[in-house]
């Protein structure tokens, strides 16, 4: 039987945690699926705990390390599911997730991109996401020009001729979720499902947490692609730019690098709501030591 849902789920050097991913996907209530885990060059034993895992519906998929977006179409290639599901290995899905997709892909008539609402577990601590605010519904560019609240947790109907794939490129890496959300609602729209269903695992080593400076590179490089590449309003250009550079400075300022994280709060307060700007300033301007005086003061 053909699967409805391709689960992809690239990885690498994730040993120790795709386990509780792979367990998530295969408890499911909806079973008619398929896994591709795609291991993108991994030096750990995670082949080992793969082949654990004995389902048929499970295919193990080893390739030279190309980082995460070329793991992830060289699975859509391989899958044949009516939709593709992308699945990091270190996160989960709850029982019901795949079921809670289907019903409303039904009920709206095989939209092209469909997702769930999610939450972070930080060291066993709940803590919800982006998403929790957002009502159901569609979304499109004006929306994610301001940020990619779903970050890669989307389902994507595989025959859609108009899909745009990931972009390989490394230097991309940890942004190419963002640049695909970007790329696929200039045309199109996501339905955001009002459902809690699946569990991000906030880790340190998680992509977002990892690297700043790294991150801060691959934020103005991907900010050129995205001005490059996109038709973009005169505003959804300020409101993109303006969340690229806040993002930028955010994560400047997690490294204490002070000077940096105030140039980029610079760049990014003309492009932001006049309160945003002002606090993102001050906080780079006085540093983490006197924000962390003054929490302690008010605590």
């Amino acid at each position: 039987m053909t699967p409805f849902f391709s689960i992809v789920i690239p990885t690498y050097n994730r040993a120790g945690l795709i386990g509780a991913t792979l367990e998530s996907v295969l408890g499911q209530t909806f079973v008619n699926l398929e896994i591709l885990v795609v291991d993108d060059g991994s030096k750990d034993d995670t082949a080992a705990v793969v082949a654990r895992y004995d389902d048929p519906r499970l295919c193990y998929y080893p390739k030279e390390n190309a980082e995460r977006g070329a793991a992830r179409n060289y699975g859509v290639a391989r899958a044949q599911g009516e939709y593709v599901i992308f699945l990091d290995s270190d996160d989960r899905f709850h029982p019901e997730h795949l079921a809670t997709l289907h019903a409303k892909i039904e009920e709206l008539g095989q939209p092209n991109f469909i997702a769930t609402k999610f939450d972070f577990d930080r060291n066993g601590v709940l803590a919800p996401s982006d998403t929790a605010a957002l009502a159901a519904g569609w979304y499109g560019l004006d929306t994610f020009v301001s940020g990619n609240a779903l970050a890669c947790n989307i389902c994507v109907r595989r025959l859609n001729p108009a899909l745009h794939l990931f972009e390989e490129d490394r230097q991309y890496a940890a942004v190419e979720d963002w640049m695909f959300m970007l790329e696929n609602t200039q045309d199109d729209r996501v339905y955001l499902v009002d459902a809690l269903t699946l569990t991000m695992n906030d880790h340190d080593q998680r992509s977002m947490r990892s690297d700043n400076t790294a991150l801060v590179r691959r934020l103005q490089l991907a900010l050129a692609w995205m001005l490059a590449r996109l038709r973009l309003t005169p505003a959804q250009r300020r409101i993109l730019t303006g969340r690229v550079y806040y993002l930028c400075a955010i994560h400047a300022y997690a490294d204490n690098h002070r000077a940096e994280s105030l140039r980029f709060a610079r760049l990014a307060a003309p492009n932001l709501p006049t309160r945003q700007a002002a606090v993102l300033l001050v906080r780079c301007l006085v540093g983490q030591g006197a924000v962390a005086w003054l929490k302690k003061l008010q605590g």
